[in-house]
């Protein structure tokens, strides 16, 4: 695999392993209000970088490119 699609596939992985961990992150934090906005503000970002990730991903795969 090319260091361009391995980077976007890492990058992906990573993202959605953080949307996954906010969960727990966001029961940890009950109580301070501060602190749950912080994380569905941090989610909201990761679930907007995975979308444009995908996009790529699929673009590379639909023009023959991820290889």
């Amino acid at each position: 695999m090319k260091n361009h699609n391995h980077d976007l596939a890492h990058q992906l992985s990573e993202d959605l392993d953080s949307i996954w961990r906010y969960e727990g992150y966001l029961k940890n934090a009950q109580g301070c209000d501060v602190c749950v906005g912080m994380w569905e503000k941090f989610r909201t970002m990761d679930e907007e970088k995975v979308q444009i990730l995908r996009d790529e991903i699929i673009r590379h795969v639909n023009e023959g490119r991820f290889d």
